[in-house]
């Protein structure tokens, strides 16, 4: 609106002093247009002047002052002559972008935005013996066929390795599902009535090329949870030898037992099938130390 108003204020003196701003002339002088275009669409080219001037010593994104935080106006010239407008990163906008842009070969994610900049290149550096022991692990396991199971105390740092390894795959054009299990199953749960939701996930667990099932064990374990759930997501990519991770505060003797239901017929048959699909996936790993929260 105030761009407006200056421009039903204009005068020609007006006109021939925004035609000398660098920006605004050189895009004139691109495109081989003369006044008669700039009084025209003088609205559309002083707010993309006042826009470029807002990013003149912009120290950073916390600083932006765009009405789009990261993106700036952009002025294009179509094939028919018209203006066009159109927004476009910035470049600490852009620097962002390119970090992220792995991002896409997530199918199914429980990871936060930070969590995509996690890098497992420099995860090992200064860290205790038995971390840099889980790191060599998993690192070793891109050449593997079998992915790991990492285990140890709340806090040590298992999940953070995995989302450094998830986001190097990705980065690899690997398609990747990282999920949390509880959450997993809470998501299952609340849209129990949704087939088609639970068949598409279901299938993006199946047939991601790499999965990794974080906190396994912490999920609430039912019959069905165990049995239609992660039972047929595991033997699934058992069959098709799709590279599988898992992290959990259990050792797989102690997952066994979480995996028993109490008062069900066959169901240290069924905990140990499950167990048997985890063995043949993944490589035990066993993390030690001190939380870090």
């Amino acid at each position: 609106m105030e761009a407006f108003k200056k421009v039903q204020n204009m005068d020609l003196e007006w006109i021939v002093s925004l035609a000398q701003e660098t920006e605004v002339h050189d895009f004139l002088k691109r495109h081989d247009l003369g006044m008669d275009f700039l009084k025209k669409n003088a609205s559309d080219f002083l707010l993309w002047k006042e826009t470029l001037d807002r990013c003149k010593d912009c120290p950073g994104l916390s600083s932006c002052s765009q009405p789009l935080p990261g993106k700036r106006k952009m002025l294009e010239i179509d094939e028919e002559g018209f203006l066009i407008q159109n927004f476009v990163s910035c470049a600490y906008q852009a620097a962002i972008d390119e970090k992220r842009k792995h991002q896409k070969k997530f199918w199914l994610s429980h990871m936060s935005s930070k969590e995509y900049e996690v890098d497992l290149s420099i995860l090992a550096k200064g860290q205790a013996k038995e971390y840099q022991l889980a790191f060599r692990t998993i690192l070793a396991s891109i050449q593997d066929a079998q992915g790991v199971y990492l285990y140890g105390q709340p806090g040590v740092g298992k999940t953070y390795l995995m989302l450094g390894l998830c986001n190097l795959y990705a980065k690899e054009n690997k398609s990747i599902c990282f999920v949390k299990l509880p959450q997993l199953i809470s998501d299952f749960k609340q849209k129990l009535t949704d087939n088609e939701y639970r068949l598409k996930n279901m299938s993006l667990l199946q047939k991601a090329d790499i999965v990794v099932l974080d906190d396994m064990g912490a999920e609430a374990i039912s019959a069905w949870t165990r049995d239609e759930i992660v039972l047929p997501v595991l033997e699934y990519r058992m069959t098709h030898q799709k590279k599988t991770y898992f992290t959990s505060n259990y050792a797989l003797e102690e997952l066994f037992n979480q995996y028993i239901i109490r008062n069900e017929s066959n169901s240290k048959i069924s905990a140990l099938r499950l167990l048997e699909r985890i063995r043949s996936l993944a490589k035990p790993c066993k993390l030690s130390g001190e939380s870090r929260r």
